[in-house]
């Protein structure tokens, strides 16, 4: 009952909310971190690691300090900065400043400022059997390296007055990992991820929500039929059996962890594709944006609750 009475206080204060509040500005800032070389394979006039931050300011911002939460992305081609723009913008009207990294090669086409095109080449390498290994760990540090600078650069560009986390997918692990290490980073939201990068595993006190989707999947027999053969549901059988123990596991083991299950929604509800529906699946699915606002509105309570009181 409190979940269903919450999907709609949430619908409606989202959905309405932009009658009442200021629309939050929008920045983008070209930076480069000059102290890293970058990995991937570049223009060799361009050596530095480069990112393009996504910046949503409350209005009055110039005027007042808030809160800064950092957000990153899932991996892959169909993911950067921007693909999480009702998200960003709903938590930058609630009074924060939200800054959204794309991180360079590791999600879909992102521009620079001259009309560089930097293209999806997730990090790999070929084992001894001439098969392809993706290098997870090694990814996720990079991320680190992406979201630290960027926060340093939030510190030198527009000042805040805390900071919080939050990532999904392979960003969910980047998340964990930058509020495990620096001390300015007080709370970290797992949007749908799974751990990866250097002692993972290892426990720290602060403050982690993890927020999971379930749902059905392919070949299962329900009310409605059987479930067809679909990525979406596919990517949840893998997740679920590959990295979904190890990360209740790490769950289990923070004194200060919450986790919230979401019935009936894929990895992509967690993204703007959440407006979107899929006629294939949708029938075995939840609402879209019944879904995405919940995971909006669990995202803001959790940040409200340990950055506002």
């Amino acid at each position: 009952m409190r979940v269903v009475i919450f999907l709609c206080i949430v619908f409606s204060n989202i959905c309405c909310g932009a009658e009442k509040i200021l629309a939050p500005r929008f920045f983008e800032y070209h930076i480069i971190d000059i102290s890293r070389q970058e990995l991937y394979p570049h223009d060799q006039s361009h050596p530095f690691r480069e990112l393009m931050m996504h910046v949503w300011k409350p209005y009055d911002c110039e005027q007042k300090e808030y809160p800064l939460i950092l957000f990153s992305h899932g991996l892959g081609e169909t993911y950067n900065g921007m693909t999480y723009t009702y998200l960003c913008q709903t938590i930058a009207q609630q009074g924060y400043i939200v800054a959204s990294v794309s991180h360079t090669y590791g999600c879909k086409d992102i521009q620079f400022p001259d009309g560089r095109i930097a293209q999806y080449n997730f990090l790999s390498r070929l084992t001894a059997d001439k098969e392809i290994t993706y290098l997870y760990d090694e990814e996720v540090e990079l991320w680190v390296g992406d979201m630290l600078f960027a926060l340093n650069e939030c510190e030198r560009l527009i000042g805040f007055s805390s900071v919080a986390i939050v990532g999904h997918s392979l960003g969910g692990s980047t998340a964990i990992q930058l509020c495990r290490r620096d001390d300015r980073v007080k709370v970290a939201i797992n949007l749908d991820g799974p751990l990866f990068g250097n002692d993972a595993m290892m426990s720290f006190n602060k403050p982690v929500l993890c927020i999971i989707g379930s749902s059905v999947l392919p070949y299962q027999t329900t009310s409605l039929g059987k479930v067809p053969m679909h990525s979406s549901l596919m990517w949840r059988y893998y997740f679920n059996h590959m990295w979904l123990p190890a990360l209740s596991t790490f769950i289990d083991s923070l004194p200060q962890a919450q986790k919230i299950i979401i019935d009936g929604i894929v990895h992509d509800t967690f993204t703007d594709y959440a407006f979107i529906p899929d006629p294939v699946i949708q029938q075995w699915l939840i609402d879209g944006v019944v879904g995405y606002c919940a995971i909006v509105g669990y995202v803001c309570e959790f940040i409200d609750c340990y950055l506002k009181n």
